[in-house]
């Protein structure tokens, strides 16, 4: 290597790759996860089912993304990520299709299984894997700007839903044009506008050193990091698989805002809006914070997660004691977010700082693997808390979960800083 070393700048290419993060958060995934709850009881009264029975379509699809994510990482890895994606998105698309026409929930669970394939590589592993290999500089940011789509996404689907089913349309109708959107905000992306890596266009990641060889043509740095069968055989790993899991449980108890006003008397506003009002400021609050999340994660990762843990120890103990007043109680919602964005941006993010981009891919998808399989009993979990035990306890646990949390990632830091001498290229 002979030369001044420069950086890569931002190109079309790399926007074209964010581009395509957002479109598949904004309509794949937000169509997924943020809307199911608005089916549940008009699809279980249309089949003349219990709600628990179509609840059990979520935890199907969370068992199929825990048991196919170490498989999608390896794929990841070693397979063409426009194929990948695009498959993905059509399971994604073709699972809402096939609700759209079934008349058994047994069909249902189908198509949770179609969901799950889809969803562990477009929404869990596909995003963060990819702006990492596109981005050495505001990767966090660009991570926490996709996934702020999922709730956006969340936000503009879920009145789409309202005003159709206010108009009279089946739900049978919704699923066709979920299906339908589903499929038009991605396919074109995953198709026209990624590429695997930043090589494949002849360009470098975004803020990656340049040197001029020999030849003269610039080459950038190899990824760099630890391999992931050397990860995987140390503590810092488990620490972090915990870490992940015990996010994925916390963060979930802002579902059972709604149930917690409902419990409350004595108090002098109407418990359902303000429950409801709750989970929607809530999810505002998440979108907004995990861009932000993701920028400070970039310049202090260890910051970011001192903030996110202030912000649910914040929102939580507002929720709690602030029932004197509904706006205490809005702005605790809003704040508990910045907790709630810790799972799809903080984590990818200390991963990468914690094993590198080497074998990136393949180490995530083991700890989503962790994420997903608590994801499906998360939510049975604070439900029977609040309901054998009350909400005291279910409060109170929730912050000393967030305790752990933070020891956790404070080891993982102090771990990882040990480890960067052995980031090798090959």
């Amino acid at each position: 290597m002979s030369g001044t070393a420069t950086k890569e700048k931002l190109t079309v290419r790399h926007l074209l790759v964010v581009l395509t993060g957002i479109m598949i958060t904004f309509g794949c995934s937000a169509l997924c996860f943020s809307t199911w709850g608005l089916f549940q009881p008009v699809v279980a009264e249309g089949l003349g089912v219990e709600v628990t029975a179509f609840a059990m379509y979520v935890t199907v699809m969370y068992l199929t993304m825990t048991i196919a994510s170490p498989f999608a990482g390896k794929l990841l890895q070693t397979m063409d990520i426009r194929i990948l994606l695009s498959a993905s998105a059509a399971l994604v698309g073709c699972a809402f299709l096939l609700m759209s026409f079934s008349n058994t929930i047994v069909l249902f669970y189908v198509a949770a299984v179609m969901l799950g394939l889809g969803e562990i590589t477009i929404l869990w592993l596909a995003i963060p894997t990819l702006i990492n290999r596109w981005f050495v500089e505001r990767a966090g940011f660009f991570i926490g700007l996709c996934m702020a789509f999922t709730g956006i996404g969340g936000a503009i689907w879920s009145a789409v839903f309202t005003a159709l089913t206010a108009s009279g349309v089946d739900f049978h109708t919704i699923y066709l044009i979920w299906g339908v959107i589903a499929l038009v905000t991605s396919l074109p992306f995953t198709l026209f506008c990624v590429r695997n890596s930043p090589e494949d266009c002849g360009l470098a990641p975004y803020g990656a050193s340049m040197q001029k060889a020999a030849s003269g043509a610039e080459v950038s740095a190899k990824p760099s990091g630890l391999s992931a069968g050397f990860v995987m055989k140390t503590p810092m790993f488990y620490a972090i698989c915990i870490f992940a899991g015990l996010i994925n449980i916390a963060i979930l108890i802002a579902m059972q805002f709604p149930t917690y006003t409902k419990s409350l008397t004595d108090v002098a506003f109407d418990v359902a809006v303000v429950g409801g009002v709750m989970t929607s400021v809530m999810m505002v609050g998440q979108a907004i914070f995990k861009v932000v999340l993701g920028a400070a994660a970039d310049k202090n990762a260890k910051g970011a997660l001192i903030f996110a843990f202030a912000a649910g120890v914040a929102g939580i103990l507002l929720c709690w004691f602030g029932t004197f007043s509904e706006y205490v109680m809005y702005v605790g919602a809003f704040i508990f977010g910045g907790c709630y964005a810790t799972a799809v941006v903080l984590v990818p993010v200390i991963c990468r700082q914690s094993f590198g981009t080497r074998e990136y891919s393949v180490i995530y998808s083991r700890v989503s693997t962790v994420f997903n399989l608590i994801a499906a009993f998360a939510a049975m979990i604070w439900a029977w808390l609040g309901s054998s035990f009350g909400f005291t306890v279910e409060f109170i646990v929730a912050l000393a979960m967030l305790v752990v949390i933070l020891l956790l990632g404070l080891y993982i830091f102090k771990a990882a800083a040990g480890y960067k001498k052995d980031w090798t290229t090959e």
